[in-house]
């Protein structure tokens, strides 16, 4: 029955696994300080309207009811790299976790290194309200991924992607250049990475 349900909706078009739609959004990290203490709770939130521009037609899409819209948070810490390697190992255990709006999908291939996420919708918003409290000394950084393959429950095959990057935050991006000197980060690095100390 599924089977038919999804056919019946994607027969239109040959290839359901095409992006036909691009958006962005943003994400930030409250308080956006370069230097915490074990304890303190770094806050990675966002709030994105289910009204969205599409990058690809220029026009105001109504995205709402996404089954599948949200992020795979990688976690590093930083343990000296130089030019050609970047000196991280996985950091997923430094760090209790505590979701206010979210879903975390338990589903992993790399349980050390990130944890999934798919969003909340509220009212007219996708909301997602992480808190990540450090346990141990280190410099870190915390970088969530874009979301692709996202559909709705009202069309499967209209599926879209989404640019998830940092605004209104200070992602103290020295940490990781400190961590790899000679190195200058890239594009996806700059809008995707927040680093800090936790002392």
């Amino acid at each position: 029955m599924a089977y038919l349900l999804v056919y019946a909706s994607c027969q239109r078009r040959i290839n359901c696994n095409v992006i036909i739609y691009s958006f962005e959004t943003n994400i930030n990290a409250l308080p956006d300080l370069d230097s915490i203490n074990i304890g303190d709770t770094i806050w990675i939130q966002l709030s994105c309207p289910t009204h969205l521009r599409d990058a690809i037609s220029g026009n105001t899409i109504d995205y709402s009811g996404a089954e599948n819209f949200g992020t795979d948070i990688n976690f590093y810490e930083f343990t000296g790299g130089n030019f050609s390697d970047p000196g991280v190992t996985p950091a997923v255990s430094a760090f209790d976790y505590k979701l206010i709006y979210g879903v975390f999908i338990p589903d992993n291939h790399l349980p050390n290194q990130n944890k999934d996420y798919e969003f909340d919708e509220v009212g007219d918003k996708y909301l997602f309200k992480l808190g990540v409290i450090p346990k141990r000394k280190g410099v870190f950084s915390i970088s969530p991924g874009n979301a692709t393959n996202v559909y709705t429950k009202k069309n499967k095959c209209d599926k879209a992607s989404f640019l998830i990057t940092f605004a209104n935050t200070n992602q103290h991006l020295y940490f990781y250049e400190q961590n790899r000197p000679g190195y200058t980060p890239s594009e996806y690095e700059r809008t995707h990475m927040y680093c800090f100390k936790v002392k």
